[in-house]
């Protein structure tokens, strides 16, 4: 398969939501709202600890075709599901026991609009929407609750990694909002977006997803800031393809260990004093090891043990109630990762892939062997691509465990490229993986149709 051949339907996922529109509801729908993909190129696991992270939205679309609906409910109807999505308005409320939420894909797009109604709840007793407008904000009271009925489709593939479920979210948010009027920002959608995934679908995911599919600049990938929620777009040099490499590896972020490296995270963080592994650099996190280390000994609690995989000072002498071996592990990751962000940023603003492609690299070492989060398919992937004539470099990109990989390949050489990955990974693995060349995309809006 080429690599410009990724899975494409015969249209596009704007034609066909238009299209299923017309065949479901026999009328043409008012609004059509496009939320991207995005693949992030280095900077994972970050988000929730208030890191760096480089993402790109990318030309892999979900797109919600829509009008006003007299019926009191948001109606939903998606090409891959029979069972459409019915939420009454007013939806359920933040107390709803997890037995009585929704299933599957609809929990999504229930849990916005729960967080459209808390929110706008929140605002009516805090006082009028004009106040709430004053303070800069797309979701004043009384606002997001319009009633709409819609049809779906979607070119993102589910569970490789690639943010299906935040574009999900963000469509379903800003179709909401700007019936009624509303413009939200895209910080304010991205973490509306992401209170309903951690409050009501039960992931524990950071802002990366939301806010990258919320923020995109085409031709660029997006530095967030995860704390301070501020962007810088940083171009992307025009010979460097960026080619998403599906590896056919499927995974479920509510069900994988996502929830447990967050909290060995921050474990970590509170052992070593600080707010957030954000507020460490290699070197004062070595100081700080050093520190713990020196205080078990002075109290005799510490006994023998070594935090297999990690660099720096020797960690025998700490506390493993304080600080054990995997939270160490965890958190050596997200400090030096924090570093590879800026590194490789600055060196595609400077037009040096090879530099790019490295750090890169050494970002999947890194969560292959001290965040652990990576796969078989995933590792075969990086190998292959690596490998490979025209790669600068490649690592797994999104949660981990299965999904895509992503690599940084010489546009002139892509064919090349392709020839050689392909064998190389079927034989790794006796899958077949299917390859993308990205385009970088703006992020979510909305287009009125009249």
């Amino acid at each position: 398969m080429r690599a410009a051949e990724y899975p494409a339907t015969e249209h596009p996922a704007t034609e066909r939501a238009v299209r299923a529109f017309v065949e479901t509801y026999g009328e043409r729908p008012t609004h059509l709202v496009r939320a991207p993909a995005r693949v992030n190129l280095i900077g994972e696991h970050t988000d929730y600890n208030d890191g760096f992270c480089l993402p790109v939205a990318i030309d892999r679309e979900l797109c919600i075709a829509l009008r006003r609906n007299e019926a009191p409910e948001l109606r939903l109807v998606s090409e891959q599901d029979a069972v459409p999505a019915v939420i009454p308005l007013p939806p359920p409320g933040l107390d709803t026991p997890v037995s009585a939420r929704a299933p599957g894909w609809v929990r999504y797009v229930e849990g916005v609009a729960v967080m459209l109604a808390a929110e706008s709840a929140s605002r009516a007793a805090a006082g009028s929407g004009g106040s709430r407008a004053a303070a800069g904000s797309g979701f004043p009271a009384g606002g997001g609750l319009v009633p709409w009925r819609g049809t779906l489709a979607s070119d993102i593939p589910v569970g490789a990694g690639l943010s299906s479920s935040a574009a999900l979210e963000l469509a379903v948010a800003l179709a909401g909002a700007h019936l009624a009027g509303l413009t939200p920002a895209p910080t304010e959608l991205a973490l509306l977006a992401q209170r309903a995934e951690n409050l009501w679908v039960g992931a524990a995911t950071g802002l990366l997803d939301q806010f990258a599919c919320a923020a995109g600049v085409a031709g660029h990938a997006l530095r967030i800031d995860c704390r301070t929620l501020t962007t810088e777009p940083v171009p992307l040099p025009g010979g460097l393809a960026v080619v998403i490499i599906d590896t056919g590896s499927r995974r479920q972020v509510v069900t994988s260990e996502y929830a447990t490296r967050r909290a060995e995270c921050e474990r970590a963080a509170r052992a070593l004093g600080v707010a957030a592994l954000r507020d460490l650099t290699p070197r004062s996190m070595d100081e700080a090891v050093a520190r713990l280390g020196r205080s078990a000994r002075s109290d005799g609690t510490t006994r023998p043990g070594g935090a297999a995989g990690g660099t720096g000072p020797d960690p025998v002498a700490l506390d493993p109630v304080a600080l054990d071996p995997a939270a160490l592990r965890r958190a050596r990751f997200v400090v030096a990762e924090n570093a590879r962000v800026d590194a490789v940023a600055a060196a595609l603003r400077a037009g040096d892939a090879p530099t790019a492609g490295r750090l890169l690299l050494a970002g999947h070492r890194g969560i292959r062997e001290d965040f652990e989060v990576s796969g078989p398919e995933l590792d075969a992937a990086v190998q292959a691509a690596s490998a490979a004539p025209g790669c600068f470099g490649a690592r797994m990109t999104g949660g981990g465990f299965a999904g895509c990989a992503v690599a940084l390949v010489d546009r002139s050489r892509l064919t090349a490229f392709t020839d050689a990955f392909e064998p190389a990974y079927t034989a790794l693995t006796d899958r077949r993986a299917v390859l993308h060349v990205c385009s970088a995309v703006a992020g979510t809006s909305v287009l009125d149709l009249g």
